[in-house]
């Protein structure tokens, strides 16, 4: 019996090995507990959470693996989404269930997240557990996609500082990549000298410019490294190819646009290529509108009222215009529920972040907008 048979081994390597069972199952938590302590296993913590609830887990970078109880959830895309986010990509990972479709374990493992029925494949859990080396190594990086509209909306600043909001949020290493049609001023707003490779500005946080305007292909050993990778491009110019490519390769796009009409046509033209995908393909993409008011508002700009109707999509985020504060590079001070947090969190799959309702958020806004 595989239990057994590996206890002698696992016991002297495993001792400060830490594994995580993350269940909201009393009774499922404590056998994949005790499994895992039969197997050598010293250091195993439980957690009480439901396969809904994964967003608000923190598992430390140094822990060896986590097993997760999905009961009989079959929304794959949202439990790798948030399996993406939480947990850090040197840490293994699988996922137990009560289903035995076979089709359910082909979806996890095409996104490279092992799936095990609790019912037949205990031994499986165990045996995965000890190796703990091949799934966590398989795991692609989070692709967020921020694609500015129109020349002069605030793209690269926004991407900036979206991408310094979800690694101060997540604390987890983050690849920020800027399109050849993005502004070259990154530089300026990271406070370093960039390379043409990959340049490192903190624990969590590096950067590197792409070769062109399509999505960047990183390589396996770069690519392995983060668990999210951000790409900022402008797509003011772009042709339907481009969009389409773009819209493929991202599983979260954040759309930057002003109040002119010209950024609206482009914001529509990639919605539609979206909408598209997700009639044809079985991968969601998650998409949200910015309105960035980078100036004080002209006489004949549009309405939100204007710009909601023409794109057939409502407004996600509205970043205000401040005298104070007209670039985002010069708001060091983060707000918790300003615009920025909530993108991030937004991004990051918080659903506490979207719930309030546009309308309540905008309020203060509205009088000015008209």
């Amino acid at each position: 019996m595989l239990l057994f048979q590996q206890k002698a081994r696992a016991g002297a390597e495993s001792t400060e090995r830490k594994l995580y069972v993350v269940s909201g199952r009393g009774d499922v938590s404590e056998q994949l507990c005790q499994l895992l302590r039969l197997a050598g296993f010293s250091a195993v913590e439980s957690i009480s959470r439901c396969a809904t609830q994964l967003s608000s887990l923190n598992i430390p970078e140094d822990a060896s693996g986590v097993i997760i109880d999905i009961v009989d959830n079959k929304a794959v895309m949202d439990i790798v989404g948030a399996l993406q986010m939480q947990i850090p990509r040197k840490v293994w990972c699988c996922v137990v269930g009560d289903s035995d479709s076979i089709a359910l374990a082909q979806t996890f493992a095409h996104n490279q997240v092992g799936y095990f029925n609790l019912h037949t494949q205990l031994d499986m859990v165990i045996q995965a557990a000890l190796a703990s080396t091949e799934l966590k190594n398989n795991r692609s990086a989070v692709s967020i996609s921020v694609l500015g509209c129109r020349g002069g909306a605030g793209t690269t600043t926004l991407a900036w500082q979206l991408a310094g909001e979800i690694v101060r949020l997540k604390q987890l290493p983050l690849l920020f990549v800027q399109g050849s049609a993005g502004s070259h001023d990154l530089d300026l707003l990271a406070g370093k000298k960039l390379s043409q490779e990959v340049t490192s500005l903190n624990k969590n946080l590096d950067v590197m410019p792409a070769d062109g305007e399509h999505y960047p292909d990183i390589g396996h050993d770069a690519g392995q490294r983060y668990n999210l990778v951000l790409f900022e491009q402008s797509i003011a110019t772009a042709d339907k190819e481009l969009m389409r490519q773009l819209a493929e390769k991202t599983r979260c796009l954040v759309l930057v646009l002003d109040r002119s009409l010209s950024s609206v046509r482009v914001a529509r033209n990639m919605i539609e290529n979206v909408e598209l995908l997700r009639r044809s393909s079985h991968t969601p993409r998650r998409l949200f509108i910015c309105l960035n008011d980078t100036r004080p508002l002209a006489a004949d700009a549009l309405s939100l009222t204007d710009i909601k109707n023409l794109l057939g999509h409502p407004i996600d985020i509205v970043f205000p215009y401040s005298r104070r504060s007209a670039s985002l590079a010069q708001g060091k001070k983060r707000r918790l529920h300003s615009p920025l947090d909530r993108l991030a969190r937004m991004v990051l799959g918080d659903e506490s972040a979207s719930k309030r309702s546009l309308t309540a958020r905008l309020l203060p806004l509205l009088r000015r907008s008209y």
